[in-house]
This record gives structure tokens, sequence and C-alpha cells, in this order.
């Protein structure tokens, strides 16, 4: 280029980057936002888990939209709302307590109820959704996180005890962090009185003991017990001496004011000083109980007869519109309270008993088998047991209208089941394992379009049945709503329960377990298309097929893609429900059938676990032929505190096939031949351990096949 040339052009240059300076402010600034990533991560509340559409972990702590129906699912486990306007700045949530939780688009500061709190990062756009995060989110509602390996549990708060003195009673306020539900229950002695009044499901931080100078009681005491998951808090409270009480939803149900007076009239003096909602349970007098009662005939009377083949339900206390006197000799399992629809039992001096206090005290009983029949009046529901129990009915008011009945120190063999009566008003009837910590509970609830009226008592002749009948007719006005009861007869007045002899084992019968199933599906590779909970119940029915061939009985914990125990139930109730399959049956052996995972892809083989010393030669048996079987790479034998291998009664192992995680163990379990091989190892592991099943005399045993070819 000549030089001249270029002289000329350098003034034209200088123009054109003048203009160019003016036009760059006129484009955007592009703002950047925290890199988010999906997540299949779990999140657990009130031992439910909560499914999200759109989970995202940012900064490394979980994110949700505002809109998912999962956070509104959450919010509304916990009794709480949220208001969120599309290209707002604001999100507002109203907590169950009423306290108002404000979130602000590029703010790293919550308000609640007008006191900032910082958080980790602010809430933030992607896209056109608005996300919070979750943890965050979780602390302003006084929720307590949990955290583990597949994902969150948010755990409800006990955040207040607090007495105070109206009168001659005391009224002891508990405020929760979502609507409460609980279970109360009385001890006494010749020196002490304690009132403990549990919420399942709740934590608590404000754990201890302090005095109480109002009144009846003189301490109360708070402690946390159970599972981190699925905690029970309890409030017990000490008593001077024999007292009545009642307990009260306040509000929208995240307080309940329990009330303590000395008697009745007491009671009702201070109930205006509560708040209390159409929702409470009962009064039920705490007596000084009277001596157990003599071995003395006593007239017991009975409903009307049902045609056969239904028996007699025989109630156990007359009814009135005040708090009963319970005679003499006469057990508690009619509600106490309501309208007289029973020949009155003899009269007697005593002053009211405790609830239950003329039973000596509870062992635990097993529920061994559910069923529902029609009568010409209603539905009867029978539950046979073990032993004697006590139990505690409640009945919701319009246009909730539910009832269920606790069964205490209860345990229900197998899984959950679920009833339809021919009632048009029924709409549902379950029995389930409700609690199994820090009390073992079994619940039957009824689910009705309508009130109902409910009996409850012993069937006659049946001592260990319990009988409750849905009535074709509504409960009359004044009916109560909550009851107590147990099935201890005068007949073993004189003597302690027997204890509950365990079952026979039969050396004949293997349970397996597929690990996982129904709500929890495991482990997941979604790259393979896999998934825990299918592959460990397709190994199972081969396993289940191997053995069959060998001569062994088998029984399955699930047979198909469902919960063992309650679906909304807690880990634990889970895990105990699969353990009490064989531990009913007295199986010879158990073995849980597991996919294994990690956070890293590298780790890789299977794996058998064991607890009991004992049963290390079996976990040895089955690990070396099913990787010889299999050709699976040996990630040993291992000792661990499993809960199905630690709370069955026989020989049990947990195997852990492979890893999920792993790329090639991930390209072996998506082949069935793998999937034979591997039930094959296992089955000729327990014929190696055992020497087979025992042989009928004169039957010859079944020939083993030959170890299988490695995939």
């Amino acid at each position: 280029m000549v030089r001249a040339f270029a002289r000329k052009r350098r003034p034209l240059l200088a123009l054109l980057c003048a203009l160019a300076s003016l036009l760059v402010p006129l484009t955007p600034a592009v703002a950047l936002g925290p890199i988010m990533t999906p997540t299949h991560a779990q999140v657990w509340v009130l031992g439910r888990q909560i499914a999200f559409a759109h989970l995202g972990i940012a900064y490394g702590d979980p994110v949700a939209q505002v809109d998912d129906p999962g956070l509104h699912a959450m919010l509304a486990s916990v009794g709480a709302r949220s208001s969120w306007q599309p290209g707002t700045r604001f999100v507002a949530i109203t907590r169950g307590d009423g306290k108002l939780i404000t979130f602000t688009l590029g703010s790293d500061a919550v308000s609640v109820d007008g006191v900032p709190m910082s958080m980790p990062f602010a809430p933030f756009n992607s896209g056109s959704e608005l996300y919070l995060p979750l943890l965050s989110l979780a602390k302003a509602l006084d929720l307590g996180v949990r955290g583990f390996r597949g994902g969150y549990v948010f755990v409800p708060q006990i955040v207040s005890v607090a007495p105070r003195r109206v009168g001659s009673a005391t009224i002891v306020r508990i405020v929760g962090s979502a609507p409460l539900t609980w279970r109360s229950s009385y001890a006494y002695s010749a020196r002490s009185h304690t009132l403990t009044i549990s919420f399942p499901g709740f934590g608590t931080d404000a754990t201890g003991s302090q005095p109480i100078a109002t009144g009846l009681a003189t301490a109360s005491a708070v402690s946390e017990s159970g599972p981190p998951g699925y905690p029970t808090t309890a409030v017990a409270i000490a008593l001077k001496h024999a007292a009545t009480f009642a307990a009260h939803r306040v509000g929208a149900g995240a307080a309940v004011d329990l009330l303590i007076a000395r008697d009745a009239a007491q009671l009702r003096a201070a109930t205006p000083a509560s708040t209390p909602s159409s929702v409470h349970v009962a009064v039920t007098p705490l007596q000084t109980p009277p001596p157990w009662p003599k071995n003395t005939p006593t007239r017991t009377p009975a409903l009307p007869q049902t045609p056969a083949p239904t028996p007699t339900l025989v109630p156990t206390a007359a009814n009135s519109a005040s708090p009963a006197v319970v005679p003499s000799g006469i057990s508690t399992a009619e509600p106490l309270g309501g309208p007289d629809t029973s020949p009155s039992p003899p009269t007697s001096s005593a002053s009211p008993a405790l609830p239950g206090a003329s039973m000596p005290p509870l062992t635990t009983q097993k529920i061994t088998d559910v069923s529902v029949a029609e009568t010409p009046n209603g539905t009867r529901i029978t539950l046979t047991l073990t032993g004697p129990v006590a139990f505690e009915w409640h009945r919701l008011g319009d246009p909730d209208d539910r009832y269920w009945l606790d069964i205490d120190h209860a345990v229900l063999v197998g899984a959950a089941q679920t009833f339809q009566s021919k009632l048009a008003f029924i709409k549902e009837i379950k029995v389930s394992q409700h609690v199994l910590d820090p009390d073992q509970v079994v619940r039957v609830s009824i689910t009705p379009t309508q009130a109902i009226d409910v009996r409850v008592g012993t069937i006659a002749g049946s001592p260990n049945e319990i009988g409750i009948e849905i009535e074709n007719q509504p409960p009359d006005p004044d009916a109560p709503i909550a009851g107590v009861g147990n099935t201890f007869v005068t007949a073993q007045a004189s003597a302690p329960p027997q204890p509950v002899l365990p079952a026979r084992t039969d050396p004949t019968l293997i349970v397996i377990d597929p690990g996982h199933g129904g709500s929890d599906p495991g482990s997941l590779n979604p790259a393979y298309g896999l998934t825990e909970s299918h592959i460990t119940l397709d190994i199972a029915k081969r396993l289940e097929a191997d053995l069959k061939h060998q001569g062994w009985h088998v029984v399955m914990t699930r047979d198909g893609n469902y919960d063992v125990g309650d679906p909304n139930g807690s880990d634990a109730q889970e895990l105990q429900a699969r353990c009490d399959v064989a531990n009913a049956a007295g199986a010879r052996l158990f073995v849980s059938v597991h996919i294994n995972s990690s956070v890293s892809a590298a780790p890789n083989g299977g794996t058998t676990y064991y607890w009991h010393p004992n049963d290390r030669g079996l976990a040895e048996a089955v690990q070396n032929d099913m990787i010889a079987a299999s050709g699976i790479t040996a990630d040993g034998v291992i000792r661990n505190n499993f809960y199905v291998i630690h709370h069955t009664k026989m020989p049990s192992i947990l195997v852990e096939v492979a890893y999920l995680s792993n790329p090639h163990d991930a390209t072996l379990l998506a082949r069935e031949s793998f999937l034979d091989h591997v039930a094959a190892g296992i089955a000729r592991g327990i014929a190696d351990f055992t020497g087979g099943p025992p042989t009928p005399v004169g039957q010859a045993r079944p020939q083993q096949q030959s170890g299988a070819q490695k995939p």
C-alpha cells in the first residue's frame, strides 16, 4: 500500500472508531447465571417422598422451580402455601403457623415474618423459570434438614413447649412447624404420674427438661427418638397426682393445647382459655386405678346377635355422656362416653379408672390375620391377634369424617392391606403398620364420605379377636369422637399374659427379598434404562424357580412392583415389614437381593453382606458360587449392620450383585443370561451351605444342575 494513501485513510478510520464506540453501549450485556444441573435426588417430608418435576443443583445445593408441583406438594405437607406472579421479583409463602416468608429475586436474604435470614445464594432465573434454594426454604419453614446418599429429608420440628396456669388447671401449648398429629399415653406408680404426648415424624432441638410451677404439673421433659429421617418427639409431663386431660388443636393445627385438670368440671372451666378447633381428643380420666380385680363372675353384655358365621362383638364398658365409671372386672374396649346402647353392667363405687389401668404390662403382639365381612347392620373388620392389646380411636368431624383406630404394641404380619365395603359411603378401609419407633402401632383407617358410627369390641368366644363394626346408620349427634380400650378379659386377671411363642422354623422354607419396589425404585442408571427395583425382582423370580427346582419352598416378600409395608410409612417400617414376612413364616434362610451403586463409576463387582457372625459361612458360600457362575468381579464378603439382616431371626444375607453405576457391570445387568447365571450361583451357594432341603422318606432329591457358563 502507498504511504500517502494510508495517511489519507487515517481520518476516516478515526471517524469509524468513534461511531463504533457510540454503538457499543447499545448492545445489551449478557448476565451469566449460576450453572445448574438436573438431579434425580429424592426429597422426603413426614415419611413421604415428594416428586419434583424439575429439581436441580446449583452452588452444590438443591433448587426447585417456584411453580413446580413438587414444591407445592412439599409446602402443603407442612401446612404452607405459596403466592407468586410470573414476571415479579417476590415469592410469598405463608407457613402453617401464619408467619410470612418472602424471597426476593437476586437477594441472598429471606424474610421470615419481617426478620431477615441470610442464605448461601439468592433466588435466580434460569431461562424463564425462577428457582428457589430448597435448603434455605426448609430452614425458613423451621424444618430440620437431613441428607442421605440419594437425596434430602426435611423433618418438621416441635418448636416450643410452654406451660401456663389457668385457675386450678394447667395448659401446655406445644407448637410445631407443621400441622400436628399425636398420640397420648399415661404411666403411673405409687409415687409418680406421667402424661406423655408423642408426635411421630417430628424432630426437635428443644430437648431437655424444665420445672413447671403451674397447678398439677411439676416438670416437663422433651426427647427425640427414632431414625433421623422420621423421628418421634415426646413431651412428658410429670404430675403431682392423678388428673384428667384433653388435647385441642389450635388455629390451623400447627399447635396443640394440652389441658390438665383435677376433674372434668375443672377441665371444662379451663377449656375456653384454649383455642380449640373442631377436632380434639376426648376428655380421658386419669385416676388412680382400683386393685387388679379378682376372678369373680361378672355379667358381660353382648351386642345383638348377627347371623352365623359372624360372632358377636362383646362391648366391655357401659356408655355414658360423661367420663365412664369402669366397674371392676369389665375391660374397656368400648368407647368411653356416648349414648346408652347396651344393658348397663353392675355398678361399682370405684373411682374412674385410667383406661387400660387394670391391665398387666403390655407386651408386643402380632396381628396375624385381617378379614372384612358384611353383616346385616353394616361391615365388620376382624383382626386376629396373638394376645391382648390396648387401643385408642378417633373420629374427625365434618367435612373430613375419617375414623382410625390405633393398636398399641402391635406388629402387622405381612404387607399393608386395603379393603372395600359394600356400604356406599365407605371409600376405603386400610390396615397398616403405622409406627415402629418408639412404640409399635398398627392403624386401622376408614375413609368415608359421611359421618360413620363404629363399634369396637372383642369377638364373643374369641378374646384374641377384635371386631370393628361400621354401622349402616350415622352416629347420634352427641356421639363421642374419641375413646380408648383394651381386649384384656377377667379370666386373665389372676395371671399375666402368656408369652408369645416364636414361629416354628420350617426347614424347607427360604424367603427371598427383592430389594426396593413400589414407592422406592432404588438406584437408577438412565443411560442403560436400568432401575434397581426391577432388576432385583427379576433376579429374585429366577432364583425362586431355581430353588423350587432344588426342592425348596419359597416365599417372596414381594412379587410385583409394590411396597411390602405402608407406602406412606417410614424406611424402618418398610424394612421391618420384610423381616416380619420371614420371621412369621419361620423361614430357614433369608436372602435379600440388591444392586449396588456409587457416586463414582469406578467401583464394580459383587458383594455379599452378613451381620450375625454365624451367618458368615452362608455369605461365603453364596459369594463364591455367584462369582464362579456369573464371572462378575469379586468385591468381598463384608459384615455390615443392614436392617433386614439384623432383624431377621434366621441365617440371613444381603447380596449386592453388581454396580449399577459402573458401565461394565451395567452392561451385564442388561443381559438376561447374566441374571440367569447370578440366580443359579446364589441357588448353588445355598445348596452348598445347607446340603439341600430335607428329603421326605422314599422321595428322591432333585438333581442339581451343573454350574452355568459364564457370560
